[in-house]
């Protein structure tokens, strides 16, 4: 009877052990698989070959580093991360490699090397070799072909114009914001017509007329009858001679003139004389005789006229036929 049992417990003992050393050998499995979506594809079509490693924890699996083909016939298109989850106390790792091929064919993948560490052993494992068959597109019979299609007329929708739309809106806004403001801010008329500028010498003339029809001097109004008279001469002088001289002095306009050329030097010592009166009466009180402050007018008349420019036309002999006074401000 003790026998008996102590067979049972042997046996049940026996048992125990089987399992546990079952487990443990499973649990040191290294399983690699690899295969194709598909083994067949048409030509340019893409199709993945799927990894699934099976490996202790402890372990460590080095992938394949895939370059730019599989194969020689065989591109690939992508190579996604691998991912890692638990299974049965082990580790389950899945990688995914997107492949095309553009030449049809039956094309071989050489076996997958991957080099692995266990404990104190180094080795590597390979996959069984794969393939994969290209097909051509299969081509339609004779009668089956057709003539090219003509464009398809889409009619349009108010998303596709709404922008056109928009814009057209917008721009016309636009270009009526611009002329209001124009038309309120602008002084001038935008396309007036451009006065035509005078020469020097008609408008010095013809405020010389002006200030002798006043008659000032005869009204015991010396100073503003010269202050009149120099101002003339003086802006005749800036516009004819592009010399500044509202802001000089009596004696350096006499110089400025003399450093311009000016041929006619009876005509400058005229201007002296007559910027001199001025000067005296302006600063000293001076009070001229009447028949000076003809004079100084008959000069600064004088002037005007002998200084005006004068342009001589030729005719087709080259010689002088005609000439025309011109004397237009620099602007």
């Amino acid at each position: 009877m003790i026998g008996l049992l102590l067979n049972r417990i042997f046996r049940f003992l026996i048992l125990i052990a089987t399992i546990l050393l079952g487990w443990t050998a499973n649990a040191q499995i290294l399983k690699i698989n690899a295969r194709f979506d598909s083994t067949s594809i048409l030509i340019g079509d893409q199709v993945k070959l799927h990894i699934e490693v099976d490996q202790p924890k402890d372990a460590k699996v080095h992938f394949p580093v895939f370059a730019d083909t599989l194969a020689s016939k065989i591109k690939v298109v992508k190579v996604f991360r691998p991912d890692t989850m638990p299974k049965n106390g082990n580790l389950h790792i899945q990688q995914d490699v997107l492949v095309t091929s553009f030449d049809s064919g039956y094309h071989y993948v050489a076996p997958l090397v991957f080099p692995f560490e266990m404990g104190n052993v180094k080795d590597t494992i390979r996959t069984a070799q794969l393939y994969l068959i290209v097909l051509n597109v299969p081509m339609s019979n004779a009668k089956d072909i057709n003539d090219i299609k003509p464009p398809y007329d889409a009619p349009f929708t108010i998303a596709e114009i709404l922008l056109y739309i928009l814009i057209g809106v917008g721009a016309i806004i636009l270009a009526f914001v611009t002329w209001f403001l124009i038309k309120k801010y602008r002084k001038e008329p935008i396309f007036a017509a451009r006065k035509l500028i005078e020469p020097a010498h008609v408008v010095a003339l013809r405020e010389l007329d002006k200030l002798r029809a006043e008659k000032l001097w005869q009204q015991s109004k010396g100073k503003e009858y010269y202050t009149r008279l120099t101002e003339i001469i003086r802006v005749y002088i800036e516009q004819r001679y592009e010399i500044l001289a509202l802001e000089m002095t009596s004696d350096e306009i006499i110089q400025a003139l003399k450093n311009s050329m000016v041929e006619d030097l009876g005509s400058i010592d005229l201007l002296r004389k007559m910027f001199a009166t001025a000067d005296l009466v302006k600063f000293a009180k001076l009070q001229p005789l009447p028949d000076e402050n003809e004079i100084n007018l008959l000069n600064a008349y004088q002037f005007v006229n002998n200084t005006k420019l004068v342009i001589s036309v030729l005719n087709v002999n080259n010689e002088e036929s005609e000439k025309v006074e011109l004397d237009a401000p620099k602007t």
